[in-house]
C-alpha cells in the first residue's frame, strides 16, 4: 500500500472502521515508513488533546430562547410573518416604492423649475462682465518695487552710498514746516519712488528731485535684495529776533 493510500485511511484506522486485510496493511506500512509513522503519531496526539478539552454545555437562557422561537414559528402563519425576511414577508414593498420615488422626483424638479430666477437683462449682463474684467490685478510679489517691505527683523535697512548725500541747503530752506517722506529703495539700490506723505508739496519739490538721485546699498532679506520703504521726518523752523 502506498503512502497516499495509508494517509487517507488513518482516521478510519484509528476508529477501527477498516477491514481485517486493510488494517494489517496499514499497520505494516506504519511500522516500515518513518514519514507515515510520524504522521500517525501526530494525528493521535492531536485527537488525544482534543479529547481532553472539556465539553461546552448550553446554558438554560439560550435553550429557552430557542424553544420560544420554535414555539412561535409553529403557532400561526400571521405570527410567523413577523420573523420572516423582509423580501419574503412583504413581497410587494419594493414595487410600491418605485412610484413613490418617481412622485418625489417630479415634485422636486417642478419646485426647482418654478423657483428658477429670471435671466438678467443684456445691459446688466454687460456691466457685470465689464466690472469683472476691470478688477485690479493680483497683489505684486513681496519685496518688489510695487510691493516694498519695511526694514525690520530679517530685513536690513538700506545704507546710502558714499557721494550721494542730499545737499544740506535743500534740507534747510527758509520758512517753517515739517515734511514726512517715503523713499522706496529698489532692489538694485536706486530710488524707484519718493512720496510726500505730509507737508507743502511746492516747497518740497527740489528736495524730492534730489532724493530721487540718491543711491543705496539695497536692503536684504536672508541675503536676497528686496525693495524697502524708508520714511523720513524733516522738521524746519525759522528763527527770528524777538521784537523790542
Amino acid at each position: 500500500m502506498t503512502c497516499r493510500g495509508v494517509r487517507g485511511r488513518l482516521s478510519a484506522y484509528r476508529d477501527g472502521d477498516l477491514t481485517g486485510s486493510e488494517h494489517r496493511l496499514v499497520a505494516v506500512h506504519l511500522e516500515a515508513c518513518a514519514d507515515c509513522g510520524t504522521r500517525w503519531r501526530e494525528l493521535g496526539s492531536s485527537l488525544d488533546g482534543l479529547a481532553d478539552v472539556p465539553r461546552l454545555t448550553c446554558s438554560g437562557e439560550v435553550a429557552s430562547r430557542i424553544f420560544d422561537r420554535l414555539d412561535m414559528e409553529n403557532r400561526k402563519p400571521g405570527l410567523a410573518m413577523l420573523f420572516r425576511p423582509m423580501r419574503a414577508a412583504r413581497p410587494l414593498i419594493l414595487p410600491s416604492l418605485v412610484p413613490a420615488f418617481l412622485v418625489v422626483v417630479i415634485v422636486i424638479a417642478s419646485a426647482l423649475i418654478l423657483d428658477r430666477p429670471e435671466p438678467l437683462p443684456p445691459v446688466v449682463q454687460q456691466r457685470a462682465i465689464e466690472a469683472w474684467t476691470t478688477l485690479p490685478s493680483p497683489v505684486p510679489d513681496w519685496g518688489t518695487e510695487l510691493h516694498p517691505v519695511f526694514a525690520y527683523g530679517d530685513v536690513s535697512t538700506p545704507r546710502a552710498r558714499a557721494g550721494t548725500v542730499v545737499p544740506r541747503y535743500l534740507l534747510e530752506p527758509t520758512g517753517e514746516g515739517t515734511l514726512f517722506l517715503e523713499t522706496v529703495v529698489a532692489r538694485d539700490g536706486t530710488v524707484s519712488a519718493v512720496n510726500l506723505i505730509g507737508g507743502d508739496s511746492s516747497e518740497a519739490a527740489p528736495l524730492l528731485e534730489a532724493l530721487r538721485k540718491e543711491r543705496f546699498e539695497p536692503g536684504r532679506f536672508r541675503g536676497r535684495p528686496v525693495a524697502v520703504s524708508v520714511y523720513r521726518l524733516i522738521s524746519r523752523m525759522e528763527v527770528r529776533a524777538p521784537l523790542t
